[in-house]
């Protein structure tokens, strides 16, 4: 997957598993995980669910790196081969901000929720995200952080909707593929001990 598109995943994956169940004692109710918008995903709406919603982008100058990167899959893009360099710069920082918001009709439910990702997903209000590369070989983690919470709790159809809001911020790069060059390995470095009579071909050490 691509940027963006690999932390949107990540971030549906990493908020899955999460079940609640009420007083009673009843069965345990899993919690969907779904994107907000654009929604394009057939679903029912069955109390608790969970949505994701991509709020910004920001870039992070101040995490910025200059320079040139040297690697084998060209930043987890392109199958290792024996002899082949690849050179790119350092990816551009940003910081990605979602909104997650967490739906239910009963307090427990609500409650449950508030827990699962406050003290699970997010403990001490940060997280890591495993990403998965392009190939899908590789998992870079990125940090997290709970940024922000609120409660808009409300009544809609004439029924109770308890609602919270969670403002999520996920680190994350784009790296420049279209300014990766390939080159060879170098296989060897011959280094000439003598110091005088030197070839005009060659270097002194």
């Amino acid at each position: 997957m691509t940027f963006i598109l690999a932390e949107d995943a990540a971030l549906k994956t990493w908020l899955g598993g999460i079940t609640v169940s009420d007083e009673k004692g009843g069965n345990a109710r899993a919690v969907q995980v779904w994107y907000g918008t654009p929604d394009v995903e057939l679903r029912d709406q069955k109390f608790p669910f969970i949505t994701i919603d991509l709020m910004d982008i920001r870039i992070a100058s101040e995490r910025q790196h200059s320079g040139v990167i040297y690697d084998s899959d060209r930043h987890g893009t392109a199958a290792i081969s024996g002899n082949i360099v690849y050179s790119y710069e350092y990816p551009a920082t940003y910081d990605l901000v979602y909104q997650v918001s967490t739906y239910a009709r009963h307090p427990r439910h609500d409650r449950a929720l508030m827990y699962e990702i406050m003290q699970k997903k997010f403990p001490n209000r940060y997280g890591k995200l495993g990403v998965r590369n392009p190939l899908d070989t590789e998992t870079a983690y990125r940090h997290m952080f709970l940024d922000e919470f609120l409660k808009r709790d409300g009544v809609e159809d004439g029924r109770r909707l308890l609602r919270n809001i969670f403002i999520v911020r996920v680190v994350s790069e784009l790296p420049h593929y279209d300014g990766a060059a390939m080159t060879k390995k170098v296989a060897a470095v011959q280094i000439n001990p003598t110091t005088t009579n030197i070839p005009s071909d060659k270097l002194a050490i």
